[in-house]
């Protein structure tokens, strides 16, 4: 018998369409691309309540569990005493804390102050800044991949170096931001 592969000599017939249940892992490849995957394959022991036995299982580990910040650890929400800073959804800003008639007051960066944190969005009259690490966009974002990003006017991220030269982070994937001020 012979399948329409040109496999040969199967006794219950073609071969082609059956694939193991699992596969060892050592025959997954390798990802090769210069980001962030958004999946992390793994292995677990799962126990069954019914029998008590434990089977090993494949599982799928989302790329943001592994980041700093994937359950805002790395996120901090101050107060931007003004309200004259705001994050586009989807977006950041570059930000700084000033001294105003003896308040810290959180501005937007600009080619005269230096960067010190990114706004990453808002939250109940506050502002979440952070400032290494993976920013975890879960919605994306609408920067390209690969580039520097820069502080540009108004604190807003952008790819020429010739405003402020201070920078940013560079996007790794469709989600994450790698933050390097």
């Amino acid at each position: 018998m012979s399948c329409n592969c040109g496999h040969q000599g199967h006794p219950d017939g073609c071969c082609c369409n059956k694939k193991p249940a699992t596969q060892y892992i050592g025959d997954i490849p390798v990802d090769t691309l210069d980001s962030v995957v958004d999946y992390f394959l793994g292995e677990r022991d799962i126990e069954d309540p019914n029998t008590g036995n434990v089977v090993r299982s494949f599982v799928r580990i989302p790329g943001g569990k592994l980041f700093p910040n994937a359950n805002m650890d790395n996120v901090t929400a101050l107060e931007a005493n003004n309200d004259a800073i705001t994050v586009p959804e989807n977006q950041v800003r570059a930000v700084y804390i000033a001294n105003i008639a003896n308040t810290p007051t959180m501005l937007y960066s600009d080619a005269t102050h230096q960067t010190a944190m990114l706004a990453v969005g808002e939250l109940a009259n506050m502002i979440l800044v952070q400032n290494c690490g993976f920013v975890n966009l879960p919605n994306g974002h609408e920067y390209t991949p690969g580039l520097q990003y820069y502080a540009g006017e108004n604190g807003e991220p952008v790819t020429d170096e010739t405003i402020t030269g201070q920078k940013l982070f560079i996007p790794v994937s469709r989600t994450k931001l790698s933050i390097n001020l």
